[in-house]
């Protein structure tokens, strides 16, 4: 099917040395509809491409369709038209596009926690179901549907559609949720988190609403603002035993949360990153609408990966967050050992506070890259690539006010080796072996990239 062409088969005089793009076509076994698919690419039919870009340009335009993370495989190929006239052909296998993604996660922070501290709990663990439909009418437009027991118990909805206008921009969506838990980490104690539990009672049950706007210029670049609020309700003990959980003994509190942020995403992979850069800055502002709390906080984060030559790359990581004012509500205070925010080899550490910076640097080498072909709808290519690495992290965090803390505004530093295996739909395991700055050495598993 012919997604554009041009008015004419002639290339222009000045294009001498140019391949001349007449038509843009598309094959195989895809949902998308034809305005998406063009969206992403950086040629379109009329184009003159020179020729020694001709190679290149296919390679960055299958790379920007991966990244939509809607197929399972890309190919383009050109198709002679005439002298200096090609075609371009697309070929697309769709992911499943209704993808159960069955939920088995550990409460903690980490698989460590769980195994180590945690001692291997089973009532620790998750589990759910979530039934993400990413290619709803061919739009990109996301359903999901949440549902999950065990130790959080969770109802969600989402929405999201990223181009709501013909020249594909503007975009929104929207999410409700609600869970509640017997069991919260209801303070930090010496870099560690506090956890009370009870068989009979709930500790916390809490409710989220959002929505949020996108507005996407360019292909690498996007906006995104959000207004999402938040219902907190703890039990009479959790108040009790940290009064500024909530702030000031409170057993409720609601929280207006307004966010600003901006992406610049210049790397090859979206996924799995080897050339480019990147560049997130987010800035937060909370309120709570009892407690007269507030907090204003920007967060900045940016990557650089290179391609040293060969099957050898590297990888420089910088992250930094700073927060006001200083005093917060216990809710307020996450800052280094959350999330994706922490220094390897301290996993089982937390530092509260208002501010952290980490810089992460990788050397890595290309193990294995294979493809294997199986007779199987959506599975048909199922993609295997393993890299071996060696790393160095340095950090820090700032707690103006810290309880027991050891760590606060005192400099981490770790380094190790370690494993990353890269394979379909986006699934990602590092294994990593980290020696931190206490001596203290541990086999570490991720699910997530760094």
């Amino acid at each position: 099917m012919a997604l554009a062409q041009a008015d004419t088969v002639t290339a222009p005089p000045e294009a001498e040395g140019c391949a001349y793009l007449k038509a843009i076509t598309v094959s195989g076994r895809h949902k998308t509809k034809d305005a998406v698919v063009l969206r992403e690419l950086s040629v379109q039919a009329g184009d003159c491409i020179p020729e020694a870009s001709v190679a290149a340009t296919l390679e960055q335009n299958r790379l920007r369709l991966m990244n939509l993370r809607l197929f399972n495989d890309v190919k383009i190929s050109w198709v002679p038209v005439a002298a200096d006239t090609f075609a371009m052909d697309i070929y697309l296998l769709d992911r499943f596009p209704v993808m159960p993604d069955p939920n088995f996660e550990f409460a903690d922070r980490n698989f460590n926690v769980w195994w180590t501290e945690q001692h291997r709990d089973l009532r620790r663990i998750n589990l759910g179901l979530t039934l993400n439909h990413n290619n709803f009418r061919g739009n990109r437009e996301t359903v999901g549907v949440t549902a999950q027991v065990g130790y959080t118990q969770k109802l969600g909805l989402s929405y999201s559609r990223p181009f709501a206008d013909k020249n594909q921009r503007h975009g929104f969506g929207f999410s409700v949720s609600g869970l509640q838990n017997r069991e919260i980490a209801y303070q930090t104690d010496n870099n560690k988190l506090l956890f009370l539990r009870s068989d009979r009672h709930f500790m916390q049950r809490r409710f989220d609403a959002a929505a949020w706007y996108t507005y996407r210029p360019q292909y690498a670049s996007t906006h995104l603002l959000q207004l999402s609020f938040h219902h907190y309700w703890i039990s009479d003990t959790i108040a009790r035993l940290n009064p500024a959980y909530l702030g000031d003994g409170r057993t409720q509190e609601n929280v207006l949360h307004f966010s600003y942020r901006y992406e610049y995403n210049g790397v090859d992979n979206w996924n799995y990153p080897l050339r480019g850069n990147r560049f997130i800055g987010t800035f937060d502002q909370k309120a709570g609408l009892r407690g007269g709390n507030w907090q204003s906080s920007l967060n900045l984060h940016y990557d650089q990966f290179a391609h040293l030559g060969g099957k050898w790359y590297a990888a420089l990581i910088l992250r930094g967050r700073v927060s006001l004012p200083q005093r917060q509500p216990y809710i307020f205070r996450q800052n280094l050992g959350y999330g994706y925010d922490y220094v390897r080899g301290y996993e089982y550490y937390v530092i509260d506070g208002s501010c952290f910076g980490i810089a992460r640097a990788d050397f890595k080498r290309e193990l294995l890259n294979l493809r294997i072909n199986l007779p199987v709808r959506f599975f048909e290519v199922v993609p295997v690539r393993v890299y071996g690495k060696v790393y160095g992290d340095f950090g820090a965090g700032y707690n103006k006010y810290p309880f027991h803390d050891r760590f606060y505004n005192k400099a981490l530093y770790s380094g190790g080796i370690g494993l990353d295996v890269v394979t379909l739909y986006d699934i990602k395991v590092r294994i990593e072996y980290t020696i931190n700055h206490l001596n203290e050495k541990g086999l570490y598993l991720h699910r997530n990239g760094e």
